[in-house]
Parts: structure tokens; C-alpha cells; sequence
């Protein structure tokens, strides 16, 4: 993971810059779920969220393929199982996966209004 930390740091600031473009442009910090057209709104919102979630472990693809060349080779000399080969590399991957995730909500959870109970003032609940 040191060897590619530019990687890691560069997927992290590609995703807060998308994180940015996609709350500004859905900015709803109170959204209505009253009529189709609101209801279209937050599926846009949401399935942009969940494709630039998914599609942001693609960079990691490329590292995958150089490993390739050692991973064959390890097998056909018969030094390590393939389990004990990847499952090191999988395991390490979750807590990268689980930093994107925070830093994506922490940006657009509020912003693009899928907080269903958030309230603009304190005041509201007066109303």
C-alpha cells in the first residue's frame, strides 16, 4: 500500500471533487418526495451516488493486472495456494473501500437530501 499511495490519495481527491460536482448539482438540502418529479430527483441523486461508489474501485483494476505475471508464476511453481496469494490483498482493501464510503456521505448526505428527518432551523419543529 505504500508502494501506491499516490493511488489511494488521488482516488480519495477524485472522489471529494465528485463529491463536490454532484452536490452542487443536486443541491436539495430539503427534499420534497411529494411528486414524480421529486421522487425522479432523488433516484438521480441516489443513482449517482451508487455508481461513482461503484465505479471507483476501477483505478484498482490496473494494479490488479500488473500483479498478475507473480501471481501465475507463484502457482504454476506451486509456492502458495491462490487463496493465500489474494485474501491478504482483499482483506487490506476493505478499509479503503470503507474511508470512500465515509468521505462520499460526509459530503453529500446532508447536501443532496437523503436525510429524511433533517430540518433546515431548530425552529421548524414548531411550525
Amino acid at each position: 500500500m505504500k508502494r501506491n499511495s499516490f493511488v489511494y490519495i488521488f482516488k480519495i481527491l477524485q472522489l471529494i471533487t465528485m463529491a463536490l460536482i454532484g452536490s452542487t448539482l443536486f443541491l436539495r438540502t430539503e427534499m420534497h418526495r411529494n411528486t414524480i418529479i421529486d421522487v425522479e430527483i432523488y433516484m438521480g441523486a441516489f443513482c449517482f451516488s451508487v455508481v461513482m461508489i461503484m465505479f471507483n474501485s476501477m483505478v484498482e483494476l490496473g494494479l490488479t493486472v500488473y500483479k498478475l505475471p507473480v501471481f501465475y508464476k507463484q502457482r504454476d511453481l506451486l509456492f502458495y495456494p491462490a487463496w493465500a496469494y489474494v485474501i491478504p490483498t482483499w482483506i487490506l482493501k476493505i478499509p479503503i473501500s470503507v474511508v470512500e464510503v465515509d468521505v462520499w456521505v460526509l459530503i453529500t448526505y446532508y447536501v443532496m437530501g437523503f436525510d429524511p428527518n433533517f430540518q433546515r432551523w431548530p425552529l421548524d419543529y414548531f411550525d
